[in-house]
């Protein structure tokens, strides 16, 4: 890769460099009150499925976010990966084997080779057709949910998938189940924060900058457009395989538009291209959808309203807000030390 710091985006000037990294504060404290929920949550064990939920959510958020925040290609169907990861995942454990440690790298690499076959067709479009494709391959697996009933369960779902095992003992505790969930989650989350400042994390942002200067600057923007999409399937599958063996059972509900536009708005309400941010935004959705539908069977009214008005008091996001009450508190300390 030639030349990432000609790209937008890619220098940082040394003032910056003297302050402390709003990321680096935002995503300490989004670990340390997660390692804190399990204390929080002894009396209340819904609380702690809740978390759970979360967990994974932010996991599939910051899949799209590596995709979407990263080169700049917006998928409105990305609930196609989580879906097809859930399904995947119940089936392998019902024919082959409950072992977590063999039946989600096998769906994982599933992800990989399906990923790169279809994005060699999608990545060849830009913008709204992108979109749109991502789409219309969404729905066409929500499609055949229903019509392969035999081995999907239809409308009913996959249902019955064996509780899982990690080296021959049972994951039935839910304390167990969730901190092996929050560790995934903060894995996840390192590595996606490396690849960001990696020099291909450098090359994605380039390309979402400005994708005719990464061309000038001698980048292969079409292969670098594919790995994209194929880690972020690869993550969003991983989490949809997580989601069917936590839960023990998945339907098409899990492939839908709707799920898609879930998704997507976890990513919009964190922040996007933030990585923390979307982790945060789906931490936030999920929490706030159970608590709202719990008071009103119209919730995603009201939901719709909360969304609204984070976009309009900000437009960066969670993420972006905490970032800067954290610059001008850090301001504010600046001037108060001279």
């Amino acid at each position: 890769m030639k030349n990432l710091s000609s790209l937008p985006g890619m220098a940082c000037s040394g003032t910056k460099r003297n302050r402390v990294n709003p990321l680096m504060i935002v995503g300490v404290i989004f670990i340390l009150l997660g390692a804190m929920i399990p204390l929080w949550t002894q009396h209340a064990p819904f609380l702690l499925v809740l978390a759970s939920h979360a967990a994974i959510a932010a996991i599939v958020a910051v899949s799209l976010d590596l995709l979407t925040g990263n080169t700049g290609l917006v998928s409105f169907g990305h609930a196609a990966w989580f879906g097809l990861g859930s399904y995947v995942t119940g089936l392998l454990a019902q024919t082959l084997t409950a072992e977590m440690l063999v039946v989600l790298p096998l769906a994982v690499a599933l992800a990989v080779i399906l990923s790169w076959a279809v994005g060699q067709i999608f990545i060849r479009q830009v913008g709204t057709a992108f979109a749109i494709l991502t789409l219309a391959f969404s729905q066409v697996l929500f499609a055949l949910a229903f019509l392969l009933s035999k081995y999907t369960g239809g409308e009913d779902g996959l249902q019955g998938v064996p509780v899982p095992t990690v080296f021959g003992n049972q994951l039935a505790s839910p304390q167990t189940w969730y901190w092996l969930l929050y560790g995934i989650l903060i894995v996840t989350l390192c590595l996606a924060l490396y690849v960001r400042r990696s020099p291909l994390g450098k090359a994605w942002l380039g390309i979402r900058e400005n994708t005719e200067r990464a061309y000038f600057v001698g980048l292969d923007v079409s292969r670098l457009k594919l790995l994209s999409y194929v880690v972020s399937a690869a993550i969003a599958m991983l989490a949809g395989g997580l989601f069917v063996l936590f839960n023990g059972a998945t339907s098409p509900e899990t492939l839908s538009w709707f799920e898609s536009g879930k998704i997507l708005m976890y990513v919009v309400m964190g922040g996007v291209g933030t990585i923390v941010g979307p982790a945060i935004g789906a931490v936030v959705f999920t929490v706030a959808e159970s608590y709202i539908s719990s008071y009103t069977e119209a919730w995603l009214i009201y939901f719709g309203a909360l969304f609204v008005v984070i976009v309009i008091v900000a437009p960066g996001g969670i993420f972006g807000l905490l970032s800067k009450v954290w610059n001008r508190l850090n301001a504010h300390f600046e001037r108060g030390t001279r």
